[in-house]
């Protein structure tokens, strides 16, 4: 059997593959982060597909925290109910998911469009210009945010997930702590590399007091900032973050990036061979040689092949994929039955389409032209 299909333990969470749907944003909730009926429908379609594990994609732990107006939410009690009905839905296929929360923290562009506070770590010349400043978190600011993961990942577990992934990628406020680029504090919280890290130490730790102690916690994590004069957030200080977060008792890390620009964005169009697949996967290499918890890549996997020698050469366990579920959410079915060996999916980046409203709908650009032809 190929490794692919061997099944995995997340802490003491059984997964049924290696396959993992990598959080992804689908356009599906209200303004208030409240899921629709078709969140639940989409989780449903996924868990079918026999995919491994779900990940959902991005909710908000506070308002401020709100980077698109149709992100799910989980700052309040009252979202329970309706993740309730997602959880059930996914379970009935015999499916396993873990819900992201995050706070987007300068890059919250809803917030940044007038729609309520609008905070960042500190102001540099890496803070996005949206034509509106925002205000610098204080320690009570930080300490509250801080409790907010902790009350969020709460709701998730008596929402009946899985598990609960913490963002600590793609710029986002975690991220943002941790980045030299974006963290010029002069208190705790910013500074040395410990300083930086010191939010995502208590934001695990707040999330480990409200949840079970068996429910487990994973991370996305932004292992280095790839900025073209090769600023920021280092693999080597990743490297050492990693050893504090296995240390805190996380029970597996999906390797990903921090801070980008147009150099390394260009990785992730059109992969169209084998040696343009994986794109982090050296990163991936450098964190494996840190830790020895479980380690899921994202990023561009694209053959059958490719992923096989990644898990055969033992750097990570699990894989995840996004786009390639987006055009094709019964992929790993397929697979299995070994009618291809690799995605239909070309990278194309078509996946957010806006409709004449400038609403985002989330769907295969590509699939919906052959559909139409």
């Amino acid at each position: 059997m190929s490794k692919l299909f061997e099944p995995q333990k997340i802490g003491k969470l059984k997964i049924a593959n290696r396959f993992v749907r990598s959080a992804t944003y689908y356009a599906l909730s209200d303004q208030d982060g409240f899921i629709s009926d078709g969140s639940v429908e989409l989780m449903k379609t996924l868990a079918g597909g026999d995919i491994g594990l779900i990940i959902t994609g991005y909710a908000f732990v506070i308002k401020h925290g709100q980077v698109f107006p149709d992100m799910n939410g989980i700052d309040q009690d009252v979202h329970i109910a309706a993740y309730q009905k997602m959880t059930g839905a996914v379970h009935a296929q015999n499916g396993k998911i873990v819900m992201q929360i995050a706070h987007g923290g300068s890059i919250s562009t809803h917030a940044a469009q007038g729609n309520g506070d609008y905070v960042a770590v500190s102001l540099t010349d890496a803070t996005p210009d949206y034509g509106r400043k925002p205000r610098v978190l204080t320690d009570d600011d930080i300490q509250t945010i801080i409790e907010a993961f902790g009350q969020a990942a709460r709701r998730v577990q008596e929402s009946g997930f899985d598990g609960v992934q913490i963002h600590g990628a793609h710029g986002y406020l975690v991220s943002e702590f941790l980045s030299p680029t974006t963290n010029q504090r002069q208190d705790k919280w910013g500074g040395s590399l410990e300083n930086r890290t010191r939010f995502l130490v208590e934001v695990i730790r707040s999330i480990k007091r409200n949840v079970a102690d068996d429910f487990p916690v994973l991370i996305k994590f932004g292992c280095q900032d790839y900025l073209e004069d090769g600023s920021g957030f280092t693999i080597e200080e990743g490297k050492q973050v990693a050893q504090t977060i296995e240390k805190e008792g996380v029970s597996l890390i999906e390797i990903s990036h921090g801070r980008i620009e147009k150099t390394f964005r260009k990785r992730g169009l059109k992969i169209t061979a084998p040696e343009n697949e994986a794109y982090m996967l050296e990163a991936a290499k450098a964190i494996r040689s840190a830790v020895s918890i479980p380690l899921c890549l994202v990023g561009g996997m694209r053959s059958i092949p490719v992923i096989e020698n990644i898990l055969n050469e033992g750097i990570v366990d699990m894989v995840s994929l996004c786009r390639p579920f987006i055009r094709e959410p019964e992929l790993v079915k397929r697979l299995k039955k070994g009618e291809k060996a690799e995605v239909d999916c070309i990278s194309c980046w078509g996946c957010i389409n806006p409709d004449k409203e400038g609403k985002n709908h989330v769907f295969c650009r590509q699939l919906h032209k052959k559909k139409t032809e």
